[in-house]
């Protein structure tokens, strides 16, 4: 069950990301567009991570780099789809 408390950082981050995904789904964009929607996706899930953790919760390095890590498979990962299938 989501805390109340926390209801709206979910909601931001899912709203953010559903209008990345949106964005990376337009196909009248250049490669190099959807990979500058993909980075800014990325830094926002990273910034809004350590900023949640920072107000809410103790904040360590392993959170930090936790949250660069999987912000980075998740670009990689986007990059490759991107890469060959536009």
């Amino acid at each position: 069950m989501i805390n109340k408390e926390h209801f709206i950082y979910y909601f931001v981050l899912i709203t953010v990301t559903f209008v990345g995904i949106f964005l990376l789904l337009q196909k009248n964009l250049s490669l190099s567009t959807h990979l500058a929607v993909a980075l800014m996706i990325t830094f926002f899930y990273i910034l809004w991570g350590i900023l949640h953790h920072l107000i809410n919760h103790s904040t360590t390095l392993k959170i930090v780099l936790e949250y660069v890590l999987v912000g980075a498979v998740g670009f990689l990962f986007i990059n490759f789809l991107l890469q060959n299938v536009i």
